[in-house]
């Protein structure tokens, strides 16, 4: 009777530990070339028999073979992934965002590391270049709000470390949506339809503002003077709650002056889902009905329709953006001492059920 301790002929003949590629070539018995070209694809290049390539692989599969990441990108001088720095002055990542750069990443076989980072410093040292390091990978994008420092950027780029900033506007190494373009493609829609009394409705910045909030609102400008319009500019309250503790929402009150009196606006373009549902509860409470009374569009990642029903949206891009960083990124890495210029991405206006021609005057509450 064989004892416990005894093995199998079988058993006996495998390697110890995780296999490598030398453990795989002696257990086969072939030689480390071999094996090394059918592991890495090139088995009909190297005119290996198909039945050698089918035992090589086999074998690797039953022993559970993994290729040595770190070996292989010291031959290939590459990692193979990407790391997404979110800093905490960046909490806007949709999921269509995410969605456009892993497609774009796994369209050229790269895989992408998520972290979470504080807000960038000045010096531009100790975060980027210390997660390039830890995470090894060979290029960062990085998703910051708020404006970028000119010393964090001539750090980058004087470290030679391949970074593109996502959503961001500045001279160079960004890709972010057409946010300008945006305001004049929601403004000439309403201006299209008849509408004449247009008003845009935007927030009272507290933090560093986003590049958006003035593109978006010159776009709308520029669009209704050409138009011969009269710009009427409305900002909310950013927190809806007055100082003393108020029960009536700031935001919707300022939004009610608005819409209140004989010449109000008939057709709203908002900032976003924060504006647009201060101007939404606003017309309810006056009685307005949209679209037949009021119009709105605003700008998000999507059409919404959680909200009851889908809000006439300019699209941001965000997948396009995605896809456009990564594009951008592998430029980047090429060539880390070139500034590239901005990759601007198109907006899109997605229709909903909140946008009609305004009544005739003297019909309705119109």
């Amino acid at each position: 009777m064989l004892s416990r301790s005894s093995k199998s002929e079988d058993e006996a003949s495998r390697p110890s530990g995780p296999p490598t590629i030398a453990t795989l070539a002696a257990h086969l018995g072939l030689s480390r070339a071999t094996v090394t070209h059918v592991l890495n694809g090139r088995a009909e290049e190297q005119r290996i028999r198909p039945e050698t390539r089918e035992r090589v692989l086999a074998v690797a599969a039953e022993l559970g073979y993994r290729a040595n990441a770190s070996a292989r990108a010291v031959r290939a001088g590459r990692f193979g992934s990407v790391a997404l720095l979110q800093s905490r002055l960046g909490q806007y990542l949709p999921d269509e965002l995410l969605s456009g750069l892993s497609a774009g990443l796994a369209a050229e076989r790269l895989q992408l590391v998520l972290t979470e980072v504080p807000n960038v410093d000045v010096g531009g040292e100790s975060l980027v270049a210390r997660a390039m390091r830890e995470l090894s990978v060979d290029g960062v994008l990085v998703n910051r709000h708020g404006g970028t420092p000119t010393a964090f950027l001539e750090r980058i780029q004087e470290l030679r470390i391949p970074a593109v900033f996502l959503n961001t506007k500045q001279a160079h190494d960004c890709v972010h949506p057409d946010d300008l373009g945006g305001g004049r493609l929601a403004t000439e829609y309403l201006l299209s339809l008849g509408h004449r009394r247009i008003a845009y409705v935007g927030s009272e910045p507290v933090w560093i503002p986003h590049y958006s909030e003035a593109d978006r609102l010159d776009g709308y400008a520029s669009a209704m003077g050409e138009a011969g319009g009269e710009p009427v500019v409305c900002r909310l309250p950013f927190a809806w709650q007055a100082p003393g503790g108020a029960d009536d929402d700031q935001r919707v009150l300022a939004a009610l002056g608005l819409l209140s009196g004989e010449r109000r606006p008939t057709a709203i373009v908002a900032y976003g889902l924060r504006e647009s549902m201060a101007v939404l509860h606003a017309a309810q409470r006056l009685g307005l009905r949209l679209p037949s009374d009021l119009s709105l569009i605003h700008f998000h990642h999507r059409l919404d329709d959680q909200f009851g029903r889908p809000i006439h949206t300019v699209s941001n891009g965000m997948r396009p953006m995605g896809e456009a960083a990564v594009e951008l990124l592998l430029e980047k890495i090429a060539h880390p001492e070139r500034p590239l210029p901005p990759r601007v991405v198109p907006e899109q206006l997605l229709p909903g059920a909140t946008c009609a021609p305004p009544r005739p005057v003297g019909e309705g509450k119109g």
